[in-house]
């Protein structure tokens, strides 16, 4: 199916969708693995401005590595379950074009699947401002593991993470103006999910939440279908007996009827959704500008 395309929604209409599925959101998106941000950011504690915060997925790692986080997020929706799950967060209202912070006040400023939303020139310019030397840009996103075929299925219908589409971030070359050093790196984690955690990832989707009914609908019920019949959710961890895995048909007769009973459940009761966390680390302001 390749990415979904909304024509008809602007992008003002699909940035403020998230506001509809902020429970959605904060269900059924992954987090960021401890090894990205101790690559990122060190050891050492830091101030952190986590920019485009929403439900605190990037907030909550943050805070487990150990460092003071600010979380900018302009949905009171999203805001509203941040501050309710990370109590530890300052938590404000605000944009990337107009931060609500004083200049030179953070050490770092993190941006987690959010960056694309942003004017990126005035955004860029606001970050800087904010930052005291040496200071730390990170990019960071989840893109789908690539090796398990069901995954592949998932991504075949929802289309890529933003952080997989061509302009999310400004390039290397471009932050090069910026910072000394700038460099990238993935990360792979595992999310554990059931099937109406895959259909909360599908509704948190901005381009879903601005369809149709009907549509969205639809698309939902391609997920369940994948999750109800894919035969590896349904061998995912079951061990080796020497039968036919179940939903597999031996000899043309009917299917095991441990199989029918789990399908009838909803399929399988979780499975492991492998995820590549995306960090890109930009270090060292340069005082630089953006070319026109």
């Amino acid at each position: 199916m390749g990415e979904l395309h909304v024509d008809s929604a602007s992008r003002a209409e699909r940035a403020g969708a998230f506001a509809r599925v902020a429970d959605e959101y904060d269900r059924g998106r992954p987090g960021y693995p401890h090894a990205a941000i101790d690559w990122l950011l060190g050891s050492d504690a830091l101030e952190v401005l986590d920019l485009g915060a929403g439900t605190g997925k990037l907030t909550a790692a943050l805070l487990a590595a150990g460092h003071r986080v600010t979380a900018v997020e302009p949905l009171a929706q999203m805001r509203e379950i941040l501050a309710a799950a990370l109590p530890r967060a300052h938590v404000l209202a605000g944009t990337a074009e107009a931060l609500p912070l004083a200049s030179a006040s953070v050490d770092a400023v993190t941006v987690g699947a959010a960056f694309h939303w942003f004017d990126q020139r005035v955004a860029l310019a606001e970050i800087v401002r904010v930052l005291r030397p040496p200071g730390v840009l990170g990019l960071l996103g989840n893109a789908f593991g690539t090796s398990p075929p069901w995954v592949a299925r998932v991504r075949e219908i929802l289309g890529p993470p933003a952080v997989q589409r061509p302009g999310h971030w400004p390039s290397a070359e471009e932050l090069a103006r910026l910072f000394a050093d700038v460099e990238d790196r993935e990360f792979p984690h595992e999310q554990s999910v059931d099937r109406a955690s895959l259909r909360d990832l599908a509704r948190s989707r901005s381009s879903v939440a601005v369809m149709p009914e009907d549509e969205r609908e639809a698309l939902l019920a391609r997920l369940d279908r994948l999750w109800d019949e894919e035969p590896e959710l349904h061998t995912l961890g079951t061990p080796h007996t020497g039968a036919h895995p179940e939903g597999h048909t031996p000899c043309g007769g009917a299917p095991p009827a441990g199989a029918q009973a789990r399908r009838q459940a909803g399929g399988r009761a979780h499975a492991l959704m492998p995820w590549r966390a995306r960090v890109r680390r930009c270090r060292g302001l340069l005082g630089g500008e953006l070319s026109p």
